[in-house]
């Protein structure tokens, strides 16, 4: 069971700036091209000014600009590289022609017959066209699509429950990024939010109103995984169970086997571990210990409890962790025992190790309680 106050995320407002056309890249040294090179590289900048100044034929973000020009004489070929700017415009197959056609228009007669292409990123621009606006199926790019379900891995998280929605989010994986959070400032030498005071509100604070109490829940009530890159638990309270110590004197951490078949190992990777606060720079707590593992089976053969002791009761956010490896099982038995009963789940450990994996928010008591405040795998 694990609370750690984290503050990470992305910001849901979005401000423009007023239009005002600036060219912004690279300075050119024209002593250094041919004449021809110079006449094309001045009409491709005009495209480039039009495209930021009227929208024309295409709406460019106005950081836009020439990364590099090739004239190939010999291939008949012009090859012009744009900057990374230039796709953060939404391209269509009706805007990608229009570019083409007046870039060729613009270059003149004389390279006419030469077959012209527009990177940006190194990828031809066609080519940044999402799948779902291409209007021929044989154009799609294969590499893109989603994989069928039968070569999806199982999700990270399943809760074993009574019901399914299999029209609703069964299956689905949601991330949802409530804005940012504390910074250090190190100007003013200070913890301070990372946006500013709009509107009698902090973006770094309100969606998280909104988004923890009742957004996420209704996800998660329709069968949805729900990810999130801050912490979502509002309790004060953080109780750390782990095979590492240092381990409070009073939680518990248990481990069974039925045979020595099943006996518990240490890994030879790294794996969490509690250690010292304020971390550094650099430091990564799920390096810094270890894990252990046994073999599967399709009975409890073997096991482990961890029995926190619970400093004061209340609603608890769950994690575990766990190291990650294609050779583990997709279907790892956990149950959380708490106020309201217990809740299983089962845990595909292939994937989503070396960091807290949320199972749910529960009611625990105070103090140290196997049956109603544990969870056991």
């Amino acid at each position: 069971m694990k609370h750690a106050l984290s503050f990470l995320g992305l910001s849901i407002f979005l401000f423009s700036c007023a239009p005002k056309v600036v060219l912004i890249g690279p300075k050119y040294d024209y002593s250094e091209m041919d004449k021809a090179t110079v006449k094309m590289h001045k009409k491709i900048e005009k495209f480039i000014y039009d495209g930021i100044a009227t929208g024309i034929p295409l709406k460019l973000n106005r950081r836009t600009r020439i990364d590099s020009l090739l004239i190939d004489d010999k291939n008949l070929k012009v090859q012009i590289d744009l900057n990374k700017f230039f796709g953060y415009t939404p391209l269509r197959e009706r805007n990608v022609n229009m570019v083409y056609k007046t870039i060729h228009a613009l270059i003149g007669k004389k390279y006419r017959k030469y077959a012209l292409l527009i990177r940006s990123r190194k990828y031809p621009i066609q080519e940044l066209i999402p799948n779902y606006f291409r209007s021929r199926r044989e154009d799609y790019d294969i590499s893109r699509t989603p994989l069928p379900n039968v070569q999806r891995p199982s999700q990270l998280v399943r809760p074993i429950r009574p019901w399914s929605a299999p029209e609703g989010l069964d299956g689905k994986n949601i991330v949802v990024a409530h804005s940012h959070g504390w910074y250090y400032d190190n100007v003013e030498k200070r913890w301070e939010w990372m946006r500013p005071r709009l509107f009698q509100t902090v973006e770094d604070l309100f969606p998280m109103s909104f988004t923890i109490p009742y957004l996420i829940p209704m996800l998660e009530n329709a069968g949805a995984n729900v990810f999130v890159p801050r912490e979502r638990d509002i309790q004060a309270n953080e109780v750390v169970v782990d095979n590492d110590p240092p381990l409070s004197k009073t939680s518990q951490y248990i481990e069974w086997q039925n045979n020595p078949e099943f006996t518990w190992q240490t890994g030879v990777d790294s794996g969490f571990a509690v250690s010292a606060a304020p971390y550094e720079y650099g430091d990564n707590p799920f390096r810094q210990g270890t894990y252990r593992f046994t073999t599967s089976d399709s009975t409890a053969s073997a096991g482990i409890n961890w029995v926190p002791d619970i400093p004061e009761g209340g609603r608890y956010a769950v994690y575990i962790s766990f190291q990650s490896a294609l050779e583990n099982v997709d279907d790892a038995n956990y149950t959380v025992l708490h106020r309201g009963g217990s809740t299983k789940f089962l845990i595909n450990q292939q994937i989503g190790g070396s960091t807290w994996v949320y199972l749910g928010t529960f009611s625990f008591s105070k103090g140290v309680s196997p049956d109603s405040g544990s969870v056991k795998l």
